[in-house]
C-alpha cells in the first residue's frame, strides 16, 4: 500500500482528493444540465424523465460488476478509464449541441444517458477502494471528512454556475466543460502511484459470491445498508418532490425552496468541518443517534412550513446527514479488509438507489390523493423509525473505532 510513511500517504492522498473533486464538479454540472439539454432540443417531460432514469438503471444494475473489477484489477486504471469514457460522452454530447443542434434527438441522450451510469458503475466502487489504499486505517476518519468537505463546497458551488453558464452560453458548451473536466480527473489520477497489491485469481462471479458473504457476516454493515434502501428513497421523495409541492401551495414559498436547498448544503459542510475534530469512540452509534436529525425538515414541512424554522432544520439536517456519512464510510474501510471494500460499497450503493424511482413514483401519486404534508410527514416518521430499529442491532451498539497513531509512533515509523 502507500502508507509506508506519513509523507508518502498525504501526497498521493492530495492527488486523490483533487482528481475525485475534478470528477464530482464534472458529475454535478452533468446532473444539473441534462434535463434542461433534453427540453432545449423540444423534447418532453417524460423524454426527460427517460434520459434520467436510463442513467440510474445502468449505474444500479452494473454495480455489483463495478464492485467486483474493483477488487480484481487496479482500481486507479478503472477510475481513469472510467473518466475518460465520461469525458468522451459528455463531450460528444455538447459538440453535437453545439455545432448540428437541429440534428440532435432524445435517442441520442437516452444512449448517453445509458453509457454515462455504466462508467459510473465502474468509477464510484473503485474510488471508494483508493482512499483505502491510500490512508493508514487510523487516519480515515480525518481524510474522509476532508474529503467530503471539498466534494461538498463542489456540490454547494458547481450548480449553480452550471445553470448560469447554459443560459449564457448554452448548455452544449456546459456539457463540453464537464468533459473537460472528467478528461482533467484522468491526468490528475495518471501520476497517481500505488503498490501493486495482491489479487486472488479467483472466477468473476466467485468473486461475487465472496463479496455476498463478506456483506452478510457483518451485521452492522448489512443491517444499516438495508436501512439506506429504505430510507434514501423516503428521504428523496420528500426533499426532492413533495417540499416543493409544499412550498409551492404557500404564498411566495417557492422562491424559498432554493435558500432550504443551500441551508442542507451548508449544513453538510459543517457537518465536514466537525467530523475533522470529533472522533467519537463507537462510531457507528453515534452515526444512527446523529442521523435522527435528517428528517427534521420533512417533519417541519407537513406541520409547520414557515421559512425560518425550515432553514433552520435543514441546517441541522444537512449537519446530521454528513456526520453520518463520514462515520459509516471510515468503520467499513477500518473494519472490511481492503480486497472486499470495492464490492460491499458496491452493494450498499446499489441497495440505496435500487428503490428510488419506486419512491418517487408512489409519493407522488399518494400525494395526489390525500396531499403532500401527509405524505411527507409519513416519510419522516418512516426514517426514523428505521433508524430506531438499527439500535437493537449490537454489533452497531459496541463496534469501536480505530485510535489515530499517536505523533511518537508516527515520528518513529517515518524515521524508520
Amino acid at each position: 500500500m502507500s502508507h509506508d510513511s506519513p509523507v508518502s500517504w498525504r501526497a498521493s492522498y492530495a492527488r486523490y482528493v483533487a482528481g475525485r473533486g475534478i470528477s464530482t464538479a464534472g458529475t454535478n454540472l452533468v446532473n444539473v444540465v441534462m434535463a434542461l439539454a433534453v427540453l432545449s432540443i423540444g423534447g418532453s417531460g417524460l423524454a426527460a424523465g427517460l434520459v434520467l432514469a436510463c442513467s440510474v438503471f445502468a449505474q444500479t444494475a452494473l454495480l455489483p460488476v463495478g464492485g467486483i473489477m474493483a477488487d480484481r484489477v487496479s482500481r486507479r486504471s478503472l477510475v481513469i478509464v472510467g473518466n475518460v469514457v465520461l469525458a468522451a460522452v459528455q463531450t460528444i454530447t455538447g459538440l453535437l449541441l453545439v455545432t448540428a443542434h437541429g440534428a440532435v434527438d432524445v435517442w441520442m441522450f437516452v444512449l448517453a444517458a445509458l453509457l454515462t451510469g455504466a462508467a459510473t458503475a465502474s468509477v464510484q466502487p473503485a474510488f471508494q477502494g483508493l482512499i483505502v489504499q491510500i490512508v493508514p486505517p487510523a487516519e480515515l476518519q480525518r481524510a474522509n471528512a476532508s474529503l467530503r468537505l471539498v466534494l461538498n463546497l463542489a456540490r454547494i458551488a458547481v450548480p449553480g454556475l452550471g445553470t448560469l453558464l447554459g443560459a449564457a452560453y448554452g448548455f452544449g458548451q456546459v456539457l463540453i466543460v464537464a468533459g473537460a473536466s472528467f478528461a482533467s480527473c484522468s491526468v490528475v489520477l495518471f501520476w497517481l502511484r500505488l503498490s501493486r497489491l495482491p489479487r486472488k485469481s479467483t472466477p468473476f462471479w466467485a468473486g461475487g459470491k465472496e463479496g455476498l458473504q463478506a456483506f452478510a457476516r457483518r451485521p452492522w454493515l448489512w443491517t444499516y445498508a438495508l436501512a439506506g434502501t429504505l430510507t434514501v428513497p423516503l428521504w428523496l421523495a420528500g426533499y426532492q418532490l413533495l417540499g416543493p409541492m409544499i412550498l409551492s401551495e404557500q404564498p411566495g414559498g417557492a422562491r424559498y425552496w432554493g435558500w432550504a436547498v443551500s441551508a442542507f448544503s451548508t449544513g453538510m459542510v459543517l457537518g465536514s468541518l466537525v467530523a475533522l475534530r470529533w472522533r467519537p469512540a463507537r462510531l457507528m452509534l453515534t452515526a444512527v443517534l446523529i442521523q435522527l436529525l435528517w428528517p427534521l425538515p420533512l417533519s417541519v414541512l407537513a406541520l409547520a412550513p414557515h421559512p425560518p424554522l425550515l432553514l433552520a432544520s435543514m441546517l441541522l439536517s444537512g449537519v446530521g446527514l454528513e456526520l453520518a456519512v463520514v462515520f459509516f464510510e471510515t468503520t467499513r474501510q477500518q473494519q472490511v479488509p481492503e480486497h472486499l471494500i470495492g464490492r460491499t460499497a458496491a452493494i450498499t450503493l446499489m441497495g440505496e438507489s435500487i428503490l428510488i424511482p419506486v419512491g418517487y413514483l408512489l409519493a407522488g401519486s399518494v400525494a395526489d390523493q390525500i396531499g403532500p404534508a401527509t405524505v411527507t410527514a409519513g416519510c419522516a416518521v418512516g426514517i426514523a423509525l428505521v433508524l430506531l430499529l438499527l439500535l437493537f442491532v449490537p454489533s452497531i451498539r459496541k463496534l469501536r473505532a480505530q485510535e489515530p497513531a499517536q505523533p511518537q509512533a508516527v515520528a518513529e515509523a517515518a524515521s524508520a
